[in-house]
């Protein structure tokens, strides 16, 4: 499915997508959350040291793409990082 808006089902979707995404990394987290500010999308993170750690990316690179690839996009090049916090 691609993209073609940022709503609230499309949110849903991507915070999906990323769980699936952080699974089958073996990536483990408390909690993860996926908002919009303005322009950027933000993924929260909250691993083991219970803070929230925040990414961001641009709305307008979603457009047109579909929901798999948005997440490993933003996911793959933080995953040494996410694997400290895990």
């Amino acid at each position: 499915m691609n993209i073609t808006q940022i709503d609230q089902q499309t949110l849903k979707l991507l915070h999906k997508a990323f769980e699936i995404v952080l699974n089958e990394n073996k990536i483990s987290f408390n909690k993860i959350g996926i908002a919009e500010e303005n322009d950027q999308l933000l993924f929260l993170y909250e691993g083991k040291d219970e803070k929230v750690h925040v990414f961001k990316w641009s709305k307008s690179s979603c457009i047109g793409a579909s929901i798999g690839a948005i997440a490993q996009s933003v996911l793959m090049p933080i995953l040494p990082h996410l694997r400290l916090l895990s």
